[in-house]
């Protein structure tokens, strides 16, 4: 309460009854008595961490405030003596009169502890945010740490996992150094053991040979006709060599540096080399299609026309036809049907006894269509198939099927263990006989494109982007066909380059050759014979000429 101009006496915050002042807490803004100090506020959690100070150094009394000389700040000769709620503001008589006439007028008093009211629920509101950002600075200092912890267990597992690879790259590294040196001590042997059994021979025929001279030079008849009879017979014996076969010193084929394969010990068999056995004249200008059903019968596709070929010497006699549309197709071989693709999420099927065509047990449904086809000696069906419109990047699932002989799905590859799509655009497929699925995957609309190799698990093994020396900036990687060899090697064709790319079954680049060196220009579709042969149909530059097929052998 006032008293008149003087001081108000201050009671202690916290018993609200002693009135004799001796210390104030800076952090808790309270004022205290000697007693609450000693006994109470040291009780507060982290009071030890306030400061406390004595109340000299602040003053231990408020004074009365003086409402008497606030000057009218529209008014200066006026001073105010009133508060208008209405407007929030102090007035003066005039004030009054001219504008605030019938507004909630109430003394400067209550106005001053409207404001001081506002004030200090402003400052509560500080306070209160001045808190919780204190807390959120802890929490967030907690954080740190905790994080900290976790990157350093972090780079902990990656320096062990860095190790643990490097170690496995080190042993297997070190297994193919002594199975290669197991080789060559083999070898070694072999060929020392030849070596010495070829000296004994040449050491025995020497011999022969002296006593011969010696025989002749003797000028001795009866030398001649006795002893020498006895040489002349043995030197009729035939001396066979050993004649040995050596097992050669296998190839390193270098593999990406993956988990799944850092290279391996192969006896390469192929080399590249292409040899034409025979060549056809079609009736179609583009065989966009071919799939062999038998050593001399052959599906081929044109723009058009779907036709069924028999090999009749150096001709081929067209025996059916149908008007369906392929974007992919292949011949089981065991009934010697006929499986395509037509666009749709079926495979259709044409009967190798009647020709019938009819939807197989080939379904991929809820997905759109099927983009690639492939039927293994087994009887399984690989299928590559999508949703949505084939756009680029793709919108919708791009997928990997393999399917049994009834139609079941036994695997679908549609994400790498990242949780990444491994497609883009499934535009053929072919398969080893370890279960290696290769895919030509289409990434763009100039048709450039990738081969991925996954293994049976659905691990990518490798990615093959093209070749430096066939490939480049100007030249970019468009492989279009993948097929596999008896001697289960990959090879992948580049349609516009007539060039073919071999990899072993693990995945691993082996070699690429041209096909315009062995005379066969723009090939455009592959098929592996039971026979091993290969039949490539081609296109040509003008619609008014006549497609070519080659029957060729790689070796």
């Amino acid at each position: 309460m006032a008293h008149g101009r003087g001081q108000v006496p201050v009671s202690c915050n916290l018993c609200e009854e002693n009135t004799r002042i001796e210390w104030k807490c800076l952090n808790c803004d309270m004022l205290m008595c000697d007693k609450c100090k000693e006994k109470i506020h040291v009780k507060f959690k982290f009071a030890k961490d306030h400061k406390v100070v004595s109340i000299q150094e602040v003053g231990l009394h408020a004074e009365e405030v003086d409402f008497s000389s606030i000057s009218c700040l529209k008014h200066l000769k006026q001073n105010c003596f009133m508060f208008c709620k209405s407007c929030d503001c102090l007035v003066c008589p005039l004030c009054i009169s001219e504008t605030h006439n019938g507004h909630g007028l109430v003394a400067i008093r209550e106005g001053y502890e409207m404001h001081t009211n506002k004030l200090k629920a402003g400052q509560k509101n500080i306070r209160t945010k001045i808190k919780e950002l204190k807390k959120r600075k802890e929490e967030v200092k907690d954080i740190e740490t905790r994080e900290h912890a976790r990157l350093d267990n972090t780079l902990k597992k990656i320096e062990t996992q860095k190790n643990v690879l490097k170690n496995e790259v080190d042993q297997h590294g070190e297994k193919l150094k002594s199975e290669i040196m197991k080789k060559w001590e083999a070898l070694h042997q072999t060929t020392k053991k030849e070596e010495n059994e070829v000296t004994l021979l040449i050491g025995s025929l020497e011999s022969q040979n002296l006593q011969v001279d010696d025989i002749i030079q003797s000028n001795d008849g009866r030398r001649v006709f006795v002893a020498g009879l006895g040489l002349v017979q043995s030197m009729k014996e035939t001396i066979t060599p050993p004649g040995t076969k050596f097992d050669s010193i296998p190839t390193f084929l270098p593999g990406q540096i993956t988990l799944y394969n850092i290279g391996s010990l192969e006896n390469v068999s192929i080399k590249g080399d292409i040899k034409i056995i025979k060549e056809f004249n079609s009736e179609v200008s583009s065989i966009r299609h071919i799939a062999a059903c038998s050593e001399d019968t052959l599906w081929i596709k044109d723009k058009n026309m779907l036709q069924k070929v028999k090999i009749e010497g150096s001709r081929l006699k067209v025996i059916d036809k149908k008007g369906v549309n392929v974007f992919g197709m292949t011949c089981i071989n065991t009934s010697k049907d006929l499986l395509f693709n037509s666009g749709e999420s079926v495979l259709k099927q044409i009967s190798g006894q009647t020709s019938e065509v009819t939807n197989s047990v080939y379904d991929v449904e809820p997905l759109l269509s099927i983009s690639a086809v492939y039927v293994n000696p087994e009887g399984k069906v690989t299928v590559g198939a999508y949703s949505g419109k084939l756009v680029y990047p793709a919108v919708g699932r791009r997928v990997v099927v393999v399917m049994d002989k009834s139609g079941k799905h036994e695997t679908t590859y549609e994400y790498d263990k990242q949780g990444n799509p491994l497609f883009t655009n499934v535009r053929n497929i072919t398969r080893t006989k370890n279960g290696n699925i290769c895919v030509v995957d289409q990434l763009s609309n100039d048709y450039r494109s990738r081969v991925v190799i996954l293994s049976k698990d659905g691990d990518v093994i490798n990615t093959f982007n093209g070749h430096p020396e066939v490939n480049s900036d100007k030249t970019p990687f468009e492989p279009h066909r993948a097929f596999t060899t008896q001697s289960d090697n990959i090879v992948v064709s580049d349609s516009r380059k007539s060039i073919l790319y071999f990899f072993n079954s693990s995945g691993n680049f082996i070699l690429w050759c041209d096909l315009y060196k062995v005379g066969i220009s723009l090939s455009f579709s592959f098929s592996v014979a039971d026979s091993g042969n290969i039949f490539i149909g081609c296109t040509t530059s003008d619609s008014s000429d006549k497609a070519k097929i080659y029957e060729v052998n790689i070796s």
